[in-house]
């Protein structure tokens, strides 16, 4: 790893050599020669007014503008609110191409500074209080760019591929547009449709709760909140985009989207449908109609995606078809009421078929299960969600909202399985069938109402959350099981099982907060919730035609649970350091009755509970995040009911009411020092949590492998995870270069049981990782990665083997713009899968092509696409735990070709004239 970061470092020199420049200065007040900080500096070429560099003033009023191009002449410009910009030409012709421009003073008046002339000029970045704002109009991009194409330029901003945003290492917990959310809480549809030529500002900030925007205060340290602005202007219009594929084997894709502003009101309406394991709203236009698969195909995750609750594509292995549709409207009331929603509906169909291989170690031997399924699932699901937000006056938020779903599936599965001894002999075989038709209805709203004071030292809030969840199925379920090799010796299962599961759970949260001072406060809460579940199992033995109850299979449970936690917690936030320290208690109540066997059951449990955070700025780039909670688990109901549970004939499980609640104690430190100016940083984080009382099962497993089971408390377990992470990224005139570099470990000690024996396993992982790229302006990208990751898991009981494997991933990204208006895109993805059972496939190199043609004034794309040229995709995967090794292959979706047609249209301003470009919306 060493070498890697070697190699960035060269990089970073030989690149920076050539053409450098350094300009430096001090910006002050002309009439009170104070220095002025936070004033943005930057430089422009002076033939198109495309971005070189920018800066911004630091508390002395210094900047320093730092960077590399072959021009010899740039625009210089400087911008502060409350000022007149200034400008004037930099000549880098001459001998040295360090210079100082000594103290340059802006004026609030019209009027000539020597050689300075007044101008007005957008910045490309302004630091406002808690906000660093950027002019998207700033930042070049690829013709019809996106807004996900414009956050990718911004200095600190990573996407990764399942579209995760971070900003200098936070993670990215809201992204909205105009103050409100665009689809939804998913920012996936707005990052991939909304065209960055509607797009005026982008406000990165700390992320905010309602309390926080009604006191004034900075927000959360570890998180980060994006606010889309967009051009006054252009909210009058419409942006849409249809898309529609045909390919091999019958594959075919169709996705459309349309949106209408007008002024506070929005209409989004959106769909798709394709048999190709693609959600219809992710990844880019070049790769559009691919499916998801072309990521993940042959990781070990099956590249799922939701928006609102819905999983599409390969939320679920095998092949998935798959059709969408819905829309989110909002509207603003006035100044004081702000409303939006949306409905989307979906329906899929997945087939799968699964081979695997999962060997059990035992203390005294171990045997070896071979199995074989197929599954076919329909699904369908209806999502909606409503919010209103009110501000009577300054001082109150009232906020209202609700979301559910309500949707059927029927799920079809078929299994056979073999287990083996040691030795290769027959123990048993089994064959099950399974036909479940299931109904299920879920919501939760919410009520939140907050008013500060207005000497904000009072703050009063109080949330109330309800949450319903109605589950009704029905199972034909068949199993024949036969002992060793003699047919005479079968076990059958032959029966209809009911289920009807409903919870509801209520929870409220009065919050009460003063301040002593500007630095000190003081919060007072009570949460206090209710949930009432009861869950019905019917299992009827299907004989000669006739439905018999089992009554040793069936149960009924009524569950009561009562939980409180009063906290009190006292804050210190001045200048750029927050300290929080707070302390409650937990209290809970669970009592439940199972009515089958007439049995009742009454526990408490409780726990001190506390949480401590740190936060403060080092210096200009700097941060440091620590936090230290603790958070009390209670066991489930069938972990703790004293009644015997034969639901599974093969698994008899019987609860233990003498169990403790889990005490989870987790150390969060976060350390980023990312130079936004410089475009280079580094992140770097340490995990760690402790489980006292850690609820484990307890399974004695017989020679006919019927297990019996319990559970009971251990104590000794932890994890920890770590990271590192360095980005830096180089840019002249059109070039830029982007490199990183990243090590990451994990540390698991599980302490638990294998048939009734306690045992250690220390599991430990170590990756390593880097990234390169490098772009030139509107005619090539190249991007490649690598990563390899060590696995390690040792026993301390002899029986049970040590695991140790490694896994290697590499990466190649290629995008060729020429000639004009061609596109051509090629990305190849190698796997090798270290340890995996020499029966299935462990490595493959997947690749996948598009050549697109635009015309029509770049309003209408054909391409043609290739997924997996090589016809390579496997879907492999191995899963260690603690006691067995499971390794199981799926199927995959094959090579095949497609041709595609899109067209978009645009229409902003509300004058009649009509823009090119549009949105980047892919299946």
């Amino acid at each position: 790893m060493r070498n890697v970061f070697l190699c960035v470092a060269v990089l970073c020199s030989f690149i920076s050599y050539a053409q450098q420049f350094d300009i430096y200065g001090t910006v002050t007040d002309s009439l009170t020669k104070q220095p002025l900080a936070s004033a943005t500096v930057f430089l422009e070429t002076i033939q198109d007014s495309t971005l070189i560099t920018y800066s911004i003033t630091n508390a002395d009023g210094q900047f320093s503008l730092k960077g590399n191009t072959d021009n010899q002449r740039l625009n210089f410009f400087i911008n502060y609110q409350g000022f007149k910009d200034v400008s004037r030409i930099i000549n880098l012709n001459g001998d040295s191409r360090e210079i100082d421009l000594g103290n340059i003073q802006l004026v609030a008046d019209l009027q000539s500074l020597d050689d300075v002339v007044v101008t007005a000029r957008v910045a490309p970045i302004k630091v406002m209080s808690d906000t660093l704002e950027f002019n998207a109009k700033s930042f070049n991009t690829k013709a019809d760019a996106t807004l996900e194409d414009v956050l990718k330029e911004l200095p600190g901003v990573e996407i990764d591929s399942e579209g995760k945003i971070t900003v200098n290492g936070k993670p990215v917990n809201k992204l909205l547009v105009d103050g409100k959310e665009f689809f939804g809480d998913d920012p996936q549809v707005a990052l991939k449709n909304l065209p960055k030529e509607i797009i005026d500002k982008i406000q990165v900030s700390n992320s905010k709760s309602e309390e926080d925007k009604i006191t004034g205060d900075s927000g959360d340290a570890s998180s980060s909140e994006i606010n889309i602005t967009l051009e006054e202007g252009k909210n009058k219009g419409f942006f849409s985009r249809l898309t529609a594929g045909a390919g091999t084997d019958d594959r075919y894709s169709t996705s459309g989207i349309a949106n209408y502003f007008k002024d506070d009101f929005r209409l989004t309406v959106l769909g798709s449908a394709n048999n190709i394991n693609s959600p219809g709203f992710t990844y880019d236009e070049i790769y559009d109609a691919l499916g998801s698969q072309v990521y993940t195909a042959t990781r070990s995750s099956n590249g799922s995606f939701g928006i609102n609750g819905i999983n599409f594509g390969s939320g679920s292995d095998g092949i998935t078809e798959s059709s969408t549709g819905g829309f989110n409207v909002s509207n603003d009331f006035g100044e004081n009421v702000e409303t939006s929603g949306n409905y989307l509906y979906g329906r899929t169909n997945n087939f799968n078929e699964t081979s695997s291989i999962r060997t059990t170690f035992l203390p005294d031997r171990t045997f070896t299960t071979i199995s074989n399924s197929d599954s076919n699932n329909d699904s369908d699901t209806h999502n909606y969600s409503a919010n209103a937000r009110i501000k009577p006056d300054t001082l109150t938020t009232i906020s209202i909202n609700t979301n559910g779903s309500y949707g059927s599936s029927d799920n079809n599965r078929n299994s056979s399985s073999i287990n083996q001894d040691q030795n290769g002999e027959v123990i048993n075989s089994v064959i099950t069938t399974s036909n479940a038709d299931r109904f299920n209805v879920t919501n939760n709203s919410s009520l939140y109402a907050g008013r500060g004071s207005i000497n904000k030292k009072h703050f009063y809030s109080l949330n109330l959350d309800l949450d319903y969840n109605d589950l009704e199925e029905t199972d034909l379920f068949f199993s024949s099981r036969t002992s060793g090799n003699d047919a005479s010796d079968v076990d059958i299962q032959d029966q209809r099982i009911e289920i009807d599961n409903l919870s509801t759970n209520i929870r409220a949260t009065p919050r009460y907060r003063y301040k002593f001072s500007e630095a000190w406060s003081t919060t007072v809460d009570y949460r206090i919730g209710y949930e009432r579940e009861e869950n019905e199992r019917q299992v009827f033995d299907q004989e000669s035609g006739s439905s018999i109850s089992n009554n040793s299979l069936s149960s009924d449970f009524r569950i009561n649970s009562l939980t409180q936690r009063p906290t009190i917690n006292l804050s210190y936030r001045k200048d750029d350091r927050r300290i929080s320290a707070g302390i409650g208690y937990f209290f809970t109540n669970l009592d439940s009755e199972e009515l089958v066997n007439d049995i009742e059951f009454d526990r408490d449990f409780n726990a001190v509970y506390t949480d401590i955070t740190y936060y403060e700025k080092l210096g200009e780039f700097a941060s440091i995040w620590l936090n230290v909670d603790n958070n009390l688990q209670i066991p489930g109901i069938r972990q703790l009911q004293p009644v015997e549970d034969r639901t599974n004939p093969l698994n008899i499980v019987t609860g233990n009411p003498n169990l403790e609640a889990s005490l989870i104690t987790n150390f969060n430190l976060n350390v980023n020092n990312f130079n936004w100016q410089e475009r280079q940083g580094w992140f770097a984080g340490i995990n760690f949590s402790t489980t006292q009382d850690a609820v484990r099962a307890i399974t004695v497993t017989d020679d006919d492998l019927i297990r019996r089971t319990t559970y009971t408390n251990v104590d000794g377990n932890f994890n920890g995870y770590a990271y590192f992470d360095y980005r830096k990224s180089w840019k002249k005139d059109e070039r830029t270069w982007k490199a990183g570099a990243g090590i990451s470990t994990s540390f698991n000690r599980n302490r638990s049981f294998t048939n009734g024996v306690l045992f250690t396993s220390d599991r430990t992982s170590f990756r390593p990782d880097f990234q390169l790229s490098y772009e030139l302006d509107d005619f090539i990208d190249v991007e490649v990665d690598y990563s390899i990751g060590f696995n390690n898991t040792r026993y301390d009981l002899s029986s049970i083997e040590d695991i140790e494997f490694i896994n290697h991933q590499a990466g190649i990204d290629f995008k060729l713009y020429y000639p004009k208006d061609w596109t051509l895109a090629i990305r190849g993805e190698y796997n090798l899968f270290g340890n995996v059972d020499p029966s299935f496939d462990n490595d493959s190199f997947v690749v996948i092509g598009s050549l697109g043609y635009t015309f029509a004034k770049e309003k209408a794309i054909i391409s043609l696409k290739a997924y997996d040229l090589f016809n390579q995709v496997i879907n492999t995967r191995r899963v260690a735990s603690d006691d067995f090794v499971l390794d199981s292959s799926n199927l995959a979706l094959q090579q095949y070709f497609l041709l595609s047609f899109t067209y978009k249209l645009s229409k902003f301003g509300g004058k009649g004239k009509r823009e090119q470009g549009g949105v980047i919306f892919l299946d």
